[in-house]
């Protein structure tokens, strides 16, 4: 993709969000800045909290809405959604539902997040395999994993976009050729959902955080559950939301799981959170997720091009198809970088021999002016 000269505007006004009229943003790999909406968003909460009984009702109803938006994003039934406190959660949780035996193996691979990678780790403790598969100039492939795969292989561990290096994962491919066996596939698309389309239909379990790319903040992860293949799987933890009916006759001597992905939810989620997250959900689907994603792989090409020409040595993919919102530049200085861009108002991640620009709906061609016009010399 070649972007020449063009000038690329934000699909949303920087004046929308909070703080961005003093910095050049480009952090959404960690987190983004708030939308006023989501400012908003909350303080209908808290007005609706102070209503009682009509409160919750409208909690109860925002909460539905906010479900029914992440399945459209997913191409999923709000049924299949579940809200938890972080994606953190939502993994120990799988892997504890599992009930994964001595013998048995998980596969993870080295551009993976550490909450992708710690629950199986643990579990090593009672006789399970972590198989880890090297990563390839910053990639993996479907055929990597599936060398290492055999018939005690219960899960694969996978992310959408590697928030290493930026490059995007053919988990749709290795999802057909996982159903024919017992493996199931727990796909992390946090550095990919509202920025690039998801298909929940091709993973057994998708989890994501709120704070990112969705436009929303901290307090919430969102399990989604593919009922094709695991609607018998029950959680090993519970609560009173997990239950079918927690007011039953015999509830002190029994209990019933819900039958969807509620059976993950323990208690009352974050309101303030899901209320944001459903302002900051209908955002995203209005503006509808191909168009976004236009945006973001036009906007990285041009920054790619400008880095590549400066001399700086880049991880992530230059084809469109292999990529999303972060690009990441190899270099030891990465967190020196991004403290001394810190200085001047330009937000990035650096770190782990690399800094990372990501690039969302609210960045433009002057964001990269910006950043190129600052940085060292590659």
């Amino acid at each position: 993709m070649t972007t020449g000269n063009k000038r690329i505007e934000p699909l949303i006004g920087k004046s929308s969000f909070i703080g961005l009229d003093n910095c050049t943003w480009l952090y959404s790999g960690a987190e983004t800045p708030p939308h006023q909406g989501c400012l908003d968003a909350v303080q209908e909460y808290l007005r609706n909290r102070g209503m009682g009984p009509i409160g919750r009702d409208r909690n109860a109803e925002t909460e539905y809405a906010c479900k029914s938006n992440i399945a459209r994003l997913l191409n999923g039934k709000p049924s299949d959604i579940a809200f938890m406190s972080n994606s953190s959660e939502a993994i120990s949780m799988i892997a504890q539902a599992l009930d994964l035996k001595t013998g048995d193996n998980v596969i993870i691979n080295t551009l993976e997040f550490p909450s992708d990678v710690l629950p199986w780790l643990l579990l090593k403790r009672q006789g399970v395999e972590v198989r880890v598969v090297e990563h390839h100039q910053g990639q993996v492939s479907v055929s990597d994993i599936m060398a290492q795969a055999d018939d005690r292989t219960r899960l694969v561990v996978t992310s959408h976009v590697s928030y290493i290096t930026g490059a995007r994962f053919d988990y749709k491919e290795l999802y057909e050729q996982l159903k024919g066996t017992r493996t199931l596939l727990l796909l992390d698309v946090t550095q990919s959902l509202g920025v690039v389309p998801v298909d929940m239909n091709y993973a057994d379990f998708t989890v994501c955080s709120s704070y990112k790319w969705l436009l929303a903040f901290h307090g919430l992860g969102i399990l989604a559950v593919n009922p094709a293949r695991i609607a018998d799987l029950q959680p090993r933890y519970v609560g009173w939301r997990s239950v079918a009916d927690m007011f039953s006759p015999d509830r002190f001597e029994s209990f019933a799981f819900h039958e969807d992905a509620r059976k993950f939810e323990l208690g009352y989620p974050s309101y303030s959170a899901i209320y944001a997250l459903h302002f900051s959900s209908n955002l995203i689907l209005e503006l509808g997720a191909e168009r976004i994603e236009r945006h973001v792989l036009e906007l990285g090409g041009q920054l790619i091009e400008r880095l590549t020409a400066a001399g700086f040595d880049i991880m992530t993919p230059l084809d469109p198809a292999c990529r999303a919102g972060n690009i990441s530049v190899a270099t030891e200085r990465g967190e020196e970088i991004a403290k001394e861009l810190l200085n001047r108002q330009v937000f990035v991640w650096g770190g782990d021999g690399r800094f990372r620009a990501s690039v969302h709906l609210f960045n433009d061609t002057a964001d990269i002016d910006t950043l190129m016009g600052l940085l060292p010399v590659g």
